[in-house]
C-alpha cells in the first residue's frame, strides 16, 4: 500500500493538522501577550464620539 495515494491517510493527515491548527490558535488567544491587546480592541465600541448622532455633517 503506498501512502501518497491512500486516501484514508490524507484524510487522518489533514484531521491532525486542522486540530493542530486549532489547539494552537487557542493557545495564541488566550495568553497572557493577547490580553491588553484584545482588552484594548473590545473597548473601541465604548469610545465615546464627540459629535452626537444627528450631526452626520
Amino acid at each position: 500500500m503506498n501512502l501518497l495515494t491512500d486516501v484514508m491517510f490524507w484524510r487522518e493527515a489533514i484531521t491532525v493538522g486542522a486540530f493542530g491548527l486549532f489547539l494552537g490558535i487557542c493557545f495564541w488567544a488566550y495568553s497572557n501577550k493577547q490580553k491588553d491587546e484584545f482588552e484594548n480592541a473590545a473597548a473601541i465600541v465604548f469610545i465615546d464620539d464627540d459629535k452626537p448622532l444627528g450631526d452626520e455633517k
